[in-house]
């Protein structure tokens, strides 16, 4: 165990300076681990997204409605990533955020909820493609309730579906703080990340696509996903503490109990 950079319990409001501090210091620090499962994870995505390209979407180019099909997937494609990157990114970096036993890359591997993760990564891209055919904003909003699933997910150990509606507890009451750290940040990093069209510049794209996008999540994603994780662990923390001291003070509502029993442990 090490001392943790995120205590269990905080008051007061979260700050973007301390988030981003934390989140540097992290980065620094823990560099090698941080920076090579960001290569290994982004590097994965791209390929499989060049894959659905050439092998999928090129056969479907002249039909309508499977050209529309695939570009769907295409855009999912595009998404996946983001929230397997942050749910991973908390195993590998938790003892130094948190406090958690230091694990090797096998223990993580053999405890990670790689599943819940996909299939949460999925449903937050869908939710949010379907959120911004309406109009932007439901999806900008549908995206940032929903951002923190991942670290969610392998912090609490929660089901897909509870993890989504525990993010959407952390984040209500500072929805703009959240939308400014987490949701600006992952949109720039999924244009940064997904900007190249490997398929029209490669004549055999996969290993560019893996190579560059590695390249590029180690220096983006990986910051970006930290961000996210200290976000989490930083919210957790604090509507913990809340909960403690209006236990404390005599006047602990139904809303409080919710979140007590919600506590990391």
């Amino acid at each position: 165990m090490v001392e943790p950079l995120v205590p269990d319990e905080i008051q007061g409001k979260p700050r973007a300076r301390d988030i981003l501090r934390a989140a540097l210091r992290t980065y620094r620090e823990r560099f090698w681990r941080v920076a090579s499962t960001a290569f290994v994870v982004f590097g994965i995505v791209a390929v499989a997204d060049a894959i659905a390209t050439v092998l999928v979407i090129d056969h479907h180019v002249s039909r309508p409605i499977g050209a529309a099909i695939t570009s769907t997937c295409a855009a999912v494609f595009a998404m996946v990533g983001v929230v397997i990157y942050a749910g991973i990114l908390d195993k590998v970096v938790g003892a130094h955020l948190h406090g958690h036993p230091d694990l090797s890359l096998r223990e993580i591997w053999d405890v990670l909820p790689l599943g819940r993760l996909i299939a949460a990564d999925v449903v937050l891209a869908l939710a949010t493609l379907a959120g911004l055919t309406l109009f932007v904003v439901p999806g900008i909003v549908v995206f940032t309730a929903w951002s923190l699933v991942g670290p969610v997910i392998t912090i609490e150990d929660r089901a897909v579906f509870d993890a989504l509606r525990r993010s959407w507890r952390l984040v209500r009451p500072c929805f703009w703080l959240t939308f400014l750290l987490v949701t600006v940040p992952l949109q720039i990093e999924e244009s940064v990340l997904h900007a190249i069209q490997y398929t029209e510049i490669f004549e055999h794209p996969l290993v560019p696509a893996f190579l560059l996008n590695g390249l590029l999540g180690m220096v983006v994603g990986s910051i970006v996903g930290l961000i996210e994780v200290v976000m989490a662990y930083e919210l957790i923390a604090r509507q913990v503490g809340h909960a403690h001291h209006a236990s404390d003070g005599g006047s602990l509502t139904s809303g409080d109990t919710a979140q007590l029993s919600d506590r990391h442990v």
